[in-house]
């Protein structure tokens, strides 16, 4: 006599249909709320001519920078991480076109570097490494990087002294004669509106 066993598959197919409807509708939310997020960052993209909000930076050594208090400077705003692939030979470019700026502007410019989801040890190692001597700080927060809506690094904002963005530029400058080609009419007053 062989006795016959309940078949327990009869409920796993219908457990499996919930499991998969289930993991549908929650996919199904999840893009409708990246899109919703997407969609209203795009109303508000940051345009050459608007002054972006003010931002407050620590830099890495401990130095508070309101961008409110920059006003009368040209200032120029670089997103970067240590894990980039072209930031390397930027912060070169970046540093030698500030050095050039420290000696013919008087004071009238300012670079800011922003590390961009990085970890302080490697963005403080990086900085290091590729002797960048403009002041820089972290953004652990993400705040600066939301207000000027960074979707990768590199990526360089330039506001002129009254704190209206003049330039954006998407990726790595090549040369020093690229950065300075966007500073120098600001600093002759040929840049403003």
């Amino acid at each position: 006599m062989h006795e016959e066993m309940p078949d327990n598959n009869s409920e796993n197919p219908k457990s499996k249909k919930i499991w998969i409807l289930i993991s549908i509708l929650s996919l199904a939310i999840f893009l409708v709320v990246l899109g919703l997020r997407l969609f209203s960052d795009n109303k508000s993209m940051l345009k050459i001519g608007e002054a972006p909000e003010d931002f407050s930076l620590t830099t890495f050594s401990g130095e508070k920078i309101q961008s409110n208090d920059l006003r009368g400077k040209i200032i120029l705003v670089n997103f970067w991480a240590s894990w980039c692939v072209t930031c390397d030979e930027e912060a070169v470019v970046l540093d030698q076109a500030w050095q050039e700026l420290q000696k013919k502007a008087n004071g009238e410019t300012l670079f800011l570097g922003v590390a961009y989801m990085d970890t302080e040890p490697a963005a403080r190692d990086f900085l290091e490494e590729y002797g960048v001597s403009y002041p820089n700080g972290p953004d652990l927060r993400g705040e600066v990087s939301d207000l000027y809506q960074v979707q990768g690094v590199p990526e360089t904002f330039i506001l002129d002294q009254d704190g209206i963005l003049r330039s954006i530029k998407y990726g790595p400058f090549l040369s020093v004669e690229e950065i300075l080609s966007l500073i120098n009419p600001l600093l002759a007053g040929q840049g403003s509106e």
